[in-house]
């Protein structure tokens, strides 16, 4: 038993022992389980992001070449426009110099010269309108080169912390090559003690069912003996209760049976005689002494 009781302390101790370990490794594993699983769900993000940025700068891109496009169709447009304004500006003065000179007909030349304002009026009205278009191009083509460099940031920022990731993630798949065969065997060992802890918790089970079983019995004898010495004594008690009544009763018998009156000749009363030197008073004379005591009494009380 005590051999028993040894062993289930060694394999207990040996026990905590390992679970103290294994919980220690499989803490460190379940981090660097974890940190390999962020690292490489920062890679994925970190990709995805990369195609959206990219994709966000080609935009950019896109709408920033026609937007350059469109401003240098509009610079063309009202560049010429400036020059079909300088040549009615100077077809006007010609008119002008000629109106004054009398060379043409005064009405041709007044219309010559009302249509020419004409000309001149659209050619600014074209010019404004070009300006308009070229400031709100100006401001798009302005926008579009802040998107493209901001895009062009994050993507240069993103390439400075992808090795720092990839780097995270060889050093958390290393870590879990190396813990993870010794959780596993940490693990078996641990079966492995709890499987003998088992054994030997159950021999000394059987052990003390056994012991139990026996103090049972020594128990119940127990109480048996007891049981048969309390019988006895209670019957003693009442051999001695029924003798003591049996007793009792031949004296109160004896005590209600009338004395036989003794001869004056025989020979007990001349012994009781001889013992006492007096005779006995009978029956009769005690009753009648105690009746003068009660007769004077009552001539006292009178």
């Amino acid at each position: 038993m005590a051999s028993l009781e040894a062993l289930l302390k060694s394999h207990s101790m040996k026990k905590a022992s390992v679970s103290k370990l294994r919980k220690q490794i499989e803490n460190k594993l379940k981090m660097a389980v974890s940190k390999k699983r962020r690292s490489s769900s920062g890679l994925i993000a970190l990709e995805k992001k990369k195609e959206d940025l990219t994709r966000a700068k080609d935009h950019a891109m896109q709408l920033l070449n026609q937007h350059l496009s469109q401003k240098a169709s509009i610079d063309r447009l009202k560049i010429a426009a400036e020059g079909r304004l300088q040549q009615e500006q100077d077809a006007k003065d010609q008119a002008t110099q000629q109106s004054e000179y009398g060379s043409e007909d005064k009405n041709a030349v007044a219309e010559r010269l009302k249509y020419i304002d004409e000309k001149i009026a659209e050619l600014h009205s074209e010019l404004k309108e070009r300006d308009s278009v070229g400031a709100r191009l100006d401001k798009a083509i302005e926008s579009s080169q802040k998107e493209k460099v901001k895009i062009e940031d994050q993507l240069k920022k993103q390439v400075h912390v992808k090795p720092g990731l990839i780097e995270q993630l060889k050093s958390a798949t290393k870590e879990e090559s190396v813990l993870r065969p010794k959780f596993e065997s940490l693990l078996k060992l641990e079966a492995q003690a709890s499987s003998a802890l088992a054994v030997v918790q159950k021999k000394l089970a059987e052990l003390a069912a056994i012991r139990r079983k026996k103090q049972a019995a020594q128990a119940a004898a127990k109480r048996k003996r007891m049981a048969a010495l309390a019988a006895k004594k209670r019957q003693a008690k009442a051999r001695q209760a029924a003798l003591a009544r049996a007793r009792k009763a031949k004296a109160r018998k004896a005590k209600r049976k009338p004395a036989k009156k003794a001869k004056s000749g025989s020979k007990t009363s001349k012994r009781k005689v001889a013992k006492t030197g007096k005779k006995r008073p009978t029956r009769t004379a005690k009753r009648k002494t105690s009746k003068r005591k009660a007769t004077k009494k009552k001539s006292r009380r009178k």
